[in-house]
């Protein structure tokens, strides 16, 4: 129970980390300037990016199995 709340988490500040950096990224651009959101990314906004997102996978990977070790 303890490692499907943990995977959850993850899942959840990942997903959450992800969309606000991306927002964040954005805000930085002139409106108008770039079409899509991946293009705002410049050298290390990437990193932070990646990281957020295998995060994310990470913690959805831990609470699918552990689900699944429960039912």
């Amino acid at each position: 129970m303890k490692k499907l709340l943990l995977g959850l988490g993850m899942l959840l500040s990942g997903t959450v980390g992800f969309t606000g950096w991306c927002m964040a990224v954005v805000m930085k651009v002139e409106p108008g300037a770039r079409s899509r959101i991946f293009g705002c990314l410049y050298g290390m906004d990437w990193l932070p990016v990646l990281f957020f997102a295998a995060m994310a996978a990470a913690g959805l990977v831990l609470a699918v199995r552990e689900a699944r070790r429960d039912s």
